[in-house]
């Protein structure tokens, strides 16, 4: 996620800023800029394919780990697909010229 600190202010993609008060966090909406927020956007489908990556990444640890061959290829095997699924969304992103 990107941010940038200035003073006592935290922005996040120029959406939500943050004023910490103390112990007290101010969250305040602020108006999205289209043209930022688009420049930035990912692809949905590089995102699911991280995460499916990450998944099949625990996956096959947890199956090394365990002994349990059957998992440990289910997470070989989400790896692989995180990662189809990610180059579709970054080849996605390059038509896009992102």
């Amino acid at each position: 996620m990107l941010f940038r600190v200035c003073a006592k202010e935290i922005t996040f993609q120029n959406t939500v800023r943050r004023s910490a008060i103390g112990n007290n966090t101010l969250l305040t909406a602020l108006p999205l800029d289209p043209v930022n927020s688009e420049d930035t956007a990912m692809d949905k489908d590089r995102i699911k394919g991280s995460a499916e990556q990450a998944k099949g990444a625990v996956k096959e640890t947890a199956g090394k780990v365990l002994g349990d061959k059957k998992l440990e290829s289910e997470g070989k095997a989400d790896k692989a697909a995180g990662k189809v699924q990610n180059a579709i969304g970054g080849l996605k992103d390059a038509v896009r010229g992102k």
